[in-house]
């Protein structure tokens, strides 16, 4: 999945907003200008340094969104990585007006998460840039 992400430095002492702009679930619900709560499934985002500690992170909220905050170490943590999952939209307009029955099958096919390769930014060179991004599964 190709998408387009910046890094924005929201305030000193290494706070930045992460924001993403996904194709998910587009051509199914075209036109749509409620695409975040409608569609069933949306991505989370999680921000790790190099020693894997997590920064920040998205992992769905009652009003979907496309960004999440995340804290650094003063210069120590100048690579990030961002790790990003396809995961169930748990408010999804779309699934309340399902059946049970649609639901149950939608759980069942959707029970193992999709994981894609991290991505490494560096927030010496790559701040205020919208970065375009290949998101690859990691099971392919």
């Amino acid at each position: 999945m190709k998408m387009q992400i910046e890094i924005i430095p929201e305030f000193a002492n290494g706070g930045y907003s992460l924001s993403w702009n996904d194709t998910l679930y587009q051509t199914q619900f075209r036109n749509d200008v409620f695409l975040l709560e409608n569609r069933p499934q949306e991505l989370y985002c999680y921000v790790f340094n190099n020693k894997k500690d997590t920064l920040g992170f998205y992992r769905g909220l009652s009003s979907p969104r496309q960004w999440t905050y995340f804290q650094t170490r003063e210069n120590t943590d100048s690579i990030i990585n961002l790790k990003f999952l396809v995961g169930t939209n748990h408010f999804s307009e779309f699934l309340f007006e399902q059946s049970q029955e649609y639901i149950e099958k939608f759980n069942e096919n959707n029970r193992e998460r999709i994981e894609f390769k991290p991505i490494k930014v560096d927030l010496k060179t790559d701040l205020r840039k919208k970065l375009d991004i290949e998101l690859i599964n990691i099971k392919n």
